[in-house]
């Protein structure tokens, strides 16, 4: 598929994320891609006044036709204001008339990954080093496509080549943990994080994601520690109180886990995760009774709290009846 073709195509709004837990579901999702309708016949419109212009060269100059920074600074400009459909238009612009625009070809990159067209994103990447085999930020913009893509070994080498030549990518260190945590290799990712929290100490996403990473690796005590300095950085990330519940529940301060589930969400959904702490602990009367102020906090719409309570009633059914 050429640039053209995969311009054509572009679907828009915005990325992140790091983590999903199985069992309770306890974690936000990504927006979905935006209306693309309007963006063809942005498109459609984009081509008849590029075809109309080209008639008319002597005008257009005499009009002063923006160059290719000026383009960009538009794209960048939408980029502010959330309309992602435009900010594509004016970077396509930018790089059609200087197709060695790097840092165009790099946020044109950038959108096309935020929505999962990977190769789309890649050929933008690949693009940028053939002019400038020495541009970090490709590196890492290609290392996000092989780690969507799953292909996690090709995607810490070149995590590594970006951080080769700026080591200040303190998101390339990031990603890197991400990748080794996948991977369960647990210390490395932790390793990846400090130093990625050595360059920008002001990220509550770092810190929550080093927390998790003591999480996994079953360091309970440090992981809630990073986890309360993530909430103090971004109090109003809601996955950050889900993941310190998470700690408080493995550390048996079963209190304060509600308490953090209540901050992230309503008091229905903050029972079923407790009840799931309990019931992963083999605490099923515990379990039992949170699954049951989840019902009867929201009878109508709790559903999967319903179903946890069958779980733990029959596991204590059955615990009872080895006891006998």
């Amino acid at each position: 598929m050429t640039h053209s073709s995969r311009r054509i195509l572009f679907l828009a709004a915005l990325l992140c994320v790091l983590w999903a837990l199985s069992g309770c579901s306890w974690w936000n999702k990504d927006q979905g891609p935006m209306e693309s309708t309007g963006y063809k016949k942005m498109m459609e419109l984009q081509k008849q006044k590029n075809a109309a212009m080209s008639k008319e060269p002597d005008i257009s100059k005499k009009l002063g036709e923006p160059d290719a920074e000026e383009m960009e600074r538009l794209g960048d400009q939408y980029i502010r204001q959330g309309n992602m459909n435009m900010a594509f238009v004016y970077y396509d612009k930018a790089v059609r008339m200087d197709p060695k625009r790097s840092s165009a070809h790099y946020k044109m990159g950038r959108l096309y990954l935020s929505k999962g067209m990977n190769d789309e994103a890649l050929g933008e990447f690949e693009a940028i080093l053939k002019d400038f085999p020495k541009y970090a930020l490709a590196y890492e913009g290609k290392g996000q496509v092989y780690l969507a893509q799953g292909k996690l070994d090709t995607a810490i080498g070149q995590f590594k080549e970006a951080i080769s030549l700026n080591p200040e990518l303190w998101q390339a260190y990031s990603y890197m943990g991400i990748v080794s945590d996948r991977q369960k290799q647990h210390k490395e990712a932790i390793g990846y994080y400090h130093k990625a929290i050595a360059i920008n100490p002001k990220s509550g996403a770092l810190f929550n994601n080093l927390g998790m990473s003591y999480y996994l690796a079953g360091d309970n005590d440090k992981a809630l520690q990073a986890f309360i300095t993530a909430a103090k950085l971004d109090p109003r990330d809601k996955k950050i109180y889900n993941n310190m519940g998470l700690a408080l529940g493995k550390l048996g301060r079963y209190d304060e886990a509600l308490d953090a589930f209540k901050k992230a969400e309503d008091e229905a959904s903050a029972y079923n995760n407790l009840g799931c702490i309990y019931l992963a602990q083999k605490k099923y009367r515990e379990a039992s009774a949170a699954f049951q102020k989840a019902v009867e906090l929201n009878p109508k719409y709790y559903e999967k709290a319903k179903e946890n309570m069958k779980v733990a009633e029959a596991s204590l059914k059955k615990e009872e009846a080895a006891q006998q």
